[in-house]
């Protein structure tokens, strides 16, 4: 895992007001994400994600998903399946342990995200992520 190349990215302003860590900052910035889980279940249809040196910060206006890019993040990669009205396009993020979330109501376990960017979005993440994983 490449986290020199994180370190080494320019900043970004932290537009989301995430709070951030000592010698954390901001890299990559991106709203309007549609963020489900890796089964397709939607989780947000307007999340903000903030990716630092560090951490990838997902906010669905519900509450914040935090994934520590190098202790958490297995894998990434663009998914196109499906065909006509069927087909779907998104970023899969793996994590190497599954996140178990909900309330007394309903628990779910989450083995990965997907995250629908913007077109003007997605190349950058991916980049970013490429090199981070490579």
């Amino acid at each position: 895992m490449n986290l020199d190349y994180l370190n080494s990215l320019p900043e970004e302003k932290n537009k989301f007001k995430v709070p951030l860590g000592e010698g954390e900052k901001v890299v990559f910035i991106a709203k309007g994400v549609i963020f489900g889980t890796e089964t397709g279940r939607a989780l947000g249809y307007d999340t903000k994600v903030t990716m630092t040196n560090s951490r990838i910060i997902l906010d669905n206006g519900k509450g914040i998903w935090t994934a520590d890019i190098a202790n958490d993040i297995t894998g990434c990669q663009v998914v196109d399946r499906g065909k006509g009205l069927m087909k779907e396009h998104f970023v899969q993020l793996d994590l190497k342990t599954p996140v178990v979330c909900g309330d007394a109501r309903e628990q779910i376990t989450v083995y990965g995200y997907e995250l629908a960017f913007k077109k003007k979005d997605e190349p950058k993440f991916v980049e970013i992520m490429g090199k981070v994983l490579a």
